[in-house]
Protein backbone atom coordinates (compact mmCIF):
# COMPACT_ATOMS: atom_id res chain seq x y z
CA UNK A 1 0.00 0.00 0.00
CA UNK A 2 1.36 3.16 -0.86
CA UNK A 3 1.46 6.00 1.57
CA UNK A 4 1.41 8.78 -0.61
CA UNK A 5 -2.13 7.74 -1.36
CA UNK A 6 -3.22 8.73 2.19
CA UNK A 7 -3.75 12.02 3.35
CA UNK A 8 -1.83 12.42 7.02
CA UNK A 9 -5.22 12.95 9.00
CA UNK A 10 -5.88 9.78 7.09
CA UNK A 11 -3.04 7.39 8.37
CA UNK A 12 -3.89 4.00 9.48
CA UNK A 13 -3.14 3.87 13.38
CA UNK A 14 -0.67 1.28 14.33
CA UNK A 15 -1.29 -1.08 17.04
CA UNK A 16 1.40 -2.74 19.85
CA UNK A 17 0.32 -5.87 21.22
CA UNK A 18 1.42 -9.04 22.55
CA UNK A 19 0.36 -12.91 22.48
CA UNK A 20 -0.50 -12.43 26.16
CA UNK A 21 -0.26 -15.26 28.76
CA UNK A 22 2.22 -16.96 26.32
CA UNK A 23 3.74 -13.76 24.73
CA UNK A 24 6.60 -14.58 21.76
CA UNK A 25 7.36 -11.09 21.90
CA UNK A 26 5.63 -7.50 20.46
CA UNK A 27 3.93 -7.53 17.24
CA UNK A 28 3.02 -4.72 15.40
CA UNK A 29 0.28 -4.17 12.91
CA UNK A 30 -0.83 -2.03 10.91
CA UNK A 31 -3.94 -1.54 8.84
CA UNK A 32 -5.12 0.97 6.05
CA UNK A 33 -7.60 2.05 3.22
CA UNK A 34 -7.28 4.28 0.96
CA UNK A 35 -8.42 5.68 -2.49
CA UNK A 36 -12.27 5.34 -4.07
CA UNK A 37 -11.63 1.62 -4.00
CA UNK A 38 -11.11 1.08 -0.45
CA UNK A 39 -7.27 -0.75 -0.81
CA UNK A 40 -6.59 -2.55 2.47
CA UNK A 41 -3.07 -3.46 3.50
CA UNK A 42 -2.25 -5.76 6.82
CA UNK A 43 1.56 -5.05 8.13
CA UNK A 44 2.53 -7.83 10.79
CA UNK A 45 5.74 -7.75 12.80
CA UNK A 46 7.07 -11.05 15.43
CA UNK A 47 10.59 -12.25 16.56
CA UNK A 48 11.99 -10.81 13.66
CA UNK A 49 9.32 -12.04 11.23
CA UNK A 50 7.48 -9.92 8.93
CA UNK A 51 4.49 -10.36 6.43
CA UNK A 52 2.49 -8.06 4.63
CA UNK A 53 -0.33 -7.90 2.19
CA UNK A 54 -2.01 -5.37 -0.14
CA UNK A 55 -5.22 -6.02 -1.46
CA UNK A 56 -6.19 -2.81 -4.34
CA UNK A 57 -9.25 -1.97 -6.30
CA UNK A 58 -9.30 -4.55 -9.29
CA UNK A 59 -8.86 -7.31 -6.37
CA UNK A 60 -5.26 -8.03 -6.65
CA UNK A 61 -3.66 -9.48 -3.31
CA UNK A 62 0.28 -8.77 -3.53
CA UNK A 63 2.29 -9.84 -0.35
CA UNK A 64 5.55 -10.86 0.96
CA UNK A 65 6.87 -13.08 4.00
CA UNK A 66 10.22 -12.82 5.12
CA UNK A 67 11.95 -14.71 8.67
CA UNK A 68 12.08 -18.20 8.97
CA UNK A 69 8.95 -20.54 9.11
CA UNK A 70 7.35 -21.09 12.27
CA UNK A 71 7.68 -24.88 13.81
CA UNK A 72 4.22 -26.90 13.38
CA UNK A 73 3.31 -26.87 17.12
CA UNK A 74 3.98 -23.12 17.70
CA UNK A 75 2.16 -22.30 14.99
CA UNK A 76 -0.56 -24.64 15.82
CA UNK A 77 -0.71 -23.55 19.84
CA UNK A 78 -0.33 -19.73 18.72
CA UNK A 79 -3.19 -20.09 16.39
CA UNK A 80 -5.38 -21.89 18.88
CA UNK A 81 -4.49 -19.01 21.29
CA UNK A 82 -5.46 -16.24 19.14
CA UNK A 83 -8.73 -17.69 18.45
CA UNK A 84 -9.54 -18.21 21.90
CA UNK A 85 -8.61 -14.38 22.75
CA UNK A 86 -10.66 -13.13 20.29
CA UNK A 87 -13.54 -15.16 21.29
CA UNK A 88 -12.91 -13.94 25.14
CA UNK A 89 -12.61 -10.34 23.97
CA UNK A 90 -16.14 -11.41 22.31
CA UNK A 91 -17.60 -12.32 26.16
CA UNK A 92 -16.27 -15.88 25.99
CA UNK A 93 -14.78 -17.82 29.21
CA UNK A 94 -12.65 -19.97 27.84
CA UNK A 95 -9.19 -20.65 29.67
CA UNK A 96 -5.48 -21.48 28.44
CA UNK A 97 -5.25 -23.18 25.19
CA UNK A 98 -3.26 -26.99 25.78
CA UNK A 99 -2.05 -28.88 22.69
CA UNK A 100 -3.48 -31.87 22.62
CA UNK A 101 -1.42 -35.62 22.76
CA UNK A 102 -0.93 -37.54 19.85
CA UNK A 103 -3.82 -40.08 20.22
CA UNK A 104 -6.56 -37.14 20.27
CA UNK A 105 -5.01 -35.69 16.68
CA UNK A 106 -5.48 -39.04 15.49
CA UNK A 107 -8.74 -40.61 16.86
CA UNK A 108 -10.34 -37.15 16.95
CA UNK A 109 -8.39 -34.80 15.02
CA UNK A 110 -8.36 -32.01 17.40
CA UNK A 111 -4.98 -30.02 17.92
CA UNK A 112 -5.72 -27.83 20.93
CA UNK A 113 -8.59 -27.80 23.23
CA UNK A 114 -9.29 -24.75 26.07
CA UNK A 115 -11.41 -25.42 29.55
CA UNK A 116 -15.05 -23.45 29.83
CA UNK A 117 -14.31 -21.64 32.87
CA UNK A 118 -18.37 -21.85 33.27
CA UNK A 119 -18.08 -25.74 33.42
CA UNK A 120 -19.20 -26.49 30.09
CA UNK A 121 -17.40 -28.16 27.79
CA UNK A 122 -13.96 -27.74 26.45
CA UNK A 123 -14.08 -25.95 22.77
CA UNK A 124 -12.24 -28.52 20.59
CA UNK A 125 -9.91 -26.79 18.38
CA UNK A 126 -8.48 -28.26 15.07
CA UNK A 127 -6.18 -26.71 13.10
CA UNK A 128 -4.57 -26.03 9.48
CA UNK A 129 -2.44 -23.72 7.59
CA UNK A 130 -3.92 -21.73 4.34
CA UNK A 131 -0.66 -21.18 2.88
CA UNK A 132 1.24 -24.34 1.43
CA UNK A 133 3.55 -22.95 -1.06
CA UNK A 134 5.54 -20.46 0.96
CA UNK A 135 7.36 -22.87 3.66
CA UNK A 136 9.79 -24.63 1.86
CA UNK A 137 10.64 -21.27 0.18
CA UNK A 138 11.00 -19.99 3.26
CA UNK A 139 13.46 -22.65 4.53
CA UNK A 140 15.79 -22.33 1.67
CA UNK A 141 15.79 -18.06 1.15
CA UNK A 142 14.45 -16.68 3.99
CA UNK A 143 11.74 -14.43 1.95
CA UNK A 144 8.48 -15.01 -0.20
CA UNK A 145 6.19 -12.56 -2.57
CA UNK A 146 3.30 -13.78 -3.91
CA UNK A 147 0.17 -11.89 -6.54
CA UNK A 148 -2.74 -13.42 -6.71
CA UNK A 149 -6.79 -12.41 -7.71
CA UNK A 150 -9.41 -12.09 -4.61
CA UNK A 151 -11.47 -15.08 -6.00
CA UNK A 152 -7.58 -17.21 -6.30
CA UNK A 153 -7.58 -16.41 -2.16
CA UNK A 154 -11.17 -17.36 -1.95
CA UNK A 155 -10.58 -20.80 -3.14
CA UNK A 156 -7.18 -20.91 -1.50
CA UNK A 157 -9.46 -20.90 2.10
CA UNK A 158 -11.62 -23.28 0.57
CA UNK A 159 -8.97 -25.81 -0.18
CA UNK A 160 -7.52 -25.31 2.90
CA UNK A 161 -10.80 -26.67 4.28
CA UNK A 162 -11.22 -29.05 1.71
CA UNK A 163 -7.49 -30.94 2.99
CA UNK A 164 -9.56 -31.48 6.24
CA UNK A 165 -12.29 -33.42 4.81
CA UNK A 166 -11.83 -36.81 6.24
CA UNK A 167 -11.38 -35.44 9.72
CA UNK A 168 -14.05 -35.29 12.38
CA UNK A 169 -15.90 -32.09 12.18
CA UNK A 170 -18.78 -32.64 14.92
CA UNK A 171 -18.32 -30.59 18.40
CA UNK A 172 -15.01 -29.03 16.79
CA UNK A 173 -14.01 -25.67 15.52
CA UNK A 174 -11.45 -25.15 12.35
CA UNK A 175 -9.02 -22.05 12.89
CA UNK A 176 -7.56 -21.69 9.55
CA UNK A 177 -3.88 -20.17 10.27
CA UNK A 178 -3.31 -17.17 8.70
CA UNK A 179 -0.82 -15.45 11.38
CA UNK A 180 2.13 -15.81 9.62
CA UNK A 181 0.99 -15.18 5.56
CA UNK A 182 -1.71 -12.58 6.47
CA UNK A 183 -2.86 -12.52 2.78
CA UNK A 184 -6.12 -14.57 3.59
CA UNK A 185 -6.84 -12.58 6.53
CA UNK A 186 -7.79 -9.43 4.69
CA UNK A 187 -11.44 -8.56 4.93
CA UNK A 188 -12.32 -8.84 1.69
CA UNK A 189 -11.19 -12.66 1.32
CA UNK A 190 -13.75 -13.38 3.78
CA UNK A 191 -16.15 -11.70 2.35
CA UNK A 192 -15.57 -13.16 -1.02
CA UNK A 193 -15.31 -16.53 0.61
CA UNK A 194 -18.94 -16.51 1.81
CA UNK A 195 -20.34 -14.97 -1.28
CA UNK A 196 -18.83 -17.99 -3.20
CA UNK A 197 -18.49 -20.92 -0.62
CA UNK A 198 -20.40 -19.95 2.50
CA UNK A 199 -22.76 -22.20 2.48
CA UNK A 200 -20.93 -24.99 1.52
CA UNK A 201 -18.54 -24.40 4.71
CA UNK A 202 -22.06 -24.48 6.62
CA UNK A 203 -22.83 -27.44 5.97
CA UNK A 204 -19.54 -29.41 6.32
CA UNK A 205 -20.79 -29.95 10.26
CA UNK A 206 -17.96 -27.96 12.25
CA UNK A 207 -19.15 -25.46 15.08
CA UNK A 208 -17.90 -23.27 13.23
CA UNK A 209 -15.01 -21.94 10.96
CA UNK A 210 -12.31 -18.99 11.29
CA UNK A 211 -9.98 -17.49 9.70
CA UNK A 212 -7.23 -16.48 12.15
CA UNK A 213 -4.84 -13.42 11.54
CA UNK A 214 -2.78 -11.32 13.61
CA UNK A 215 -4.64 -9.43 15.97
CA UNK A 216 -7.49 -7.70 15.03
CA UNK A 217 -8.09 -9.69 11.71
CA UNK A 218 -9.81 -13.13 13.14
CA UNK A 219 -13.04 -13.57 11.19
CA UNK A 220 -15.55 -16.04 12.06
CA UNK A 221 -16.44 -17.45 7.80
CA UNK A 222 -19.20 -20.11 8.94
CA UNK A 223 -21.69 -21.32 9.68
Amino acid sequence: MDPSVIAPDDQPPVHYVSDGEHAVGSEEVTVGKAGPGEAQGIRHIRNGRSTGADIDADGTITSEIEGPPTPKADRELRTAQRLVEHLNNQCGHWGSVVLTSSDARTEGGIDATALDERGGLPLKIQTTVVERDAWQILSRVGAHASEQQLEAAAETVRQAILDKQHHPKHGIVLALDATDAVATALPRVAEEFGNRHGAWAAGLGYDAIWIVGPPSFVTRLAP
